[in-house]
């Protein structure tokens, strides 16, 4: 599916389930590198998360993320420090990459 309908869908699950879901190893969540920088990893389910949770990213786990301590504490600290955020990535590309104030724009709605 493309970006758009992906986070839409991302955006419609975590307004339901109150939760996102990211990946987490020993040293903390997952961080990738992209050309704009680096990003911190969401998805809408454990299930999407876990596809990735192979080869490289063996090590890590799905952690369920609570939807008000996304947006209260995640994103004013990813916007401090202009992380972006890859929102529903699957594994052939990168997802939607948002700003925290995009993403926040968008779960506030």
């Amino acid at each position: 599916a493309p970006d758009e309908e992906r986070l839409a869908y991302f955006i419609d699950q975590a307004k339901t389930t109150r939760q996102v879901w990211s990946l987490s190893n020993d040293e903390g969540y997952v961080m990738v590198e992209t050309d704009e920088g680096d990003c911190i990893m969401v998805w809408p389910d454990e299930a999407f998360a876990a596809q990735w949770a192979i080869e490289d990213w063996d090590d890590c786990e799905p952690v369920a993320i609570d939807l008000e301590t996304f947006t209260s504490g995640w994103l004013p600290s990813l916007k401090q420090d202009h992380i972006s955020v890859a929102v529903f990535p699957n594994i052939e590309d990168e997802g939607k990459l948002l700003s925290a104030t995009e993403l926040e724009q968008r779960l506030s709605e």
